[in-house]
């Protein structure tokens, strides 16, 4: 098929390997639209965002409007003769206008097996959910969020042991490939795409910093659970006399002994050379790895070196 002129949103690496996928391809990227750079870290430096600097090695021209539904923004777009308009986790809603366009609209590459986990936050909920797989959809933008009709789609089995980042990286590999394929479907008058079945719609929002704060009431698979989908962010933490222990790596452990019922929760029961074991609502949940506040991640082990933990409980403040 002739290829076509695109022009290609997204600001995370989730974004770029559909973006090398396209320019490796017989379509010409004509644009590729990023957010604004962000200043970050202790000296402020600027930063690009991974899409901006993949954009830049591969020699594509780079727009960052501050608004992309501005009069202006859609005026350059419009210059471009664009068939088709990619988008991935770009970071902005698109207007009416934005997603018309284009002469095949726009479609958006997600996270996740729709109508399941519309939102922000597919990765995450999938973990949270206990589900054993997920997986990428190309759907057609509409107005309504994630709610378009599905081009294509490609699952991936989550791991007992995956958290958000694994999983993430997972996902990358599908999503190349995925939206060649979609974008064939696109062009080929003769294809449909899917529609979602809305009874069977699950929505997600966006994760927040105080998601992380761990609840020793939960039983200790939930929080475990809950640490795989929070890392590498928010990141799951708890406090200890009032300071910051954000836990890189758990494990759910036997419950000690038989009185369980009268260890509160929170409570560290033991701290060796396995881990700092602590009790939480059902069973005992096993601090492999953790980061204490101004310092860099340690073993549980060597944090309870010369500390004398036993008796202490987690989550006081």
């Amino acid at each position: 098929m002739p290829g076509m002129r695109i022009a290609y949103a997204g600001t995370p690496e989730f974004a770029v390997p559909a973006l090398r996928a396209l320019a490796a391809s017989s379509h010409q990227v004509v644009a590729v639209i990023s957010q604004p750079d962000r200043r970050i870290g202790r000296g402020q430096k600027l930063a690009f965002s991974p899409v901006k600097q993949a954009a830049l090695d591969l020699g594509l021209p780079v727009l960052q409007p501050s608004n992309i539904n501005s009069e202006e923004s859609l005026a350059q777009l419009k210059a471009l003769n664009l068939d088709l308009m990619v988008v991935a986790a770009y970071g902005q809603l698109f207007s009416s206008g934005l997603l018309e366009l284009p002469h095949y609209g726009c479609i958006n590459i997600h996270a996740s097996l729709l109508p399941r986990w519309r939102g922000a936050s597919p990765i995450h909920h999938a973990i949270l959910a206990a589900e054993r797989e997920t997986g990428i959809s190309i759907m057609q933008m509409v107005k309504r969020m994630d709610a378009g009709a599905v081009w294509a789609m490609a699952s991936c089995a989550i791991a007992a042991t995956d958290n958000s980042q694994t999983l993430h990286d997972k996902l990358l590999p599908l999503c190349g490939p995925l939206i060649l394929q979609a974008i064939e479907r696109v062009a080929d008058l003769d294809a449909a795409p899917v529609e979602q079945q809305e009874a069977e719609a699950v929505y997600c929002g966006k994760m927040k910093k105080q998601d992380g704060l761990v609840d020793w009431a939960l039983p200790a698979t939930e929080i475990e659970r809950r640490q795989r989908a929070y890392y590498p962010w928010p990141g799951s933490y708890t406090l200890l006399a009032g300071q910051r222990l954000s836990l890189s790596r758990v494990s759910v452990a036997a419950s000690v002994g038989t009185s369980e019922d009268e260890i509160a929760v929170g409570t560290i029961v033991r701290a060796d050379a396995e881990g700092i074991l602590v009790q939480t609502g059902q069973q005992c949940l096993r601090i492999l790895e953790l980061v204490p506040s101004g310092k860099k991640q340690m073993t549980a082990a060597q944090f309870a070196h010369s500390r004398s933990l036993p008796g202490q409980r987690l989550g006081d403040v």
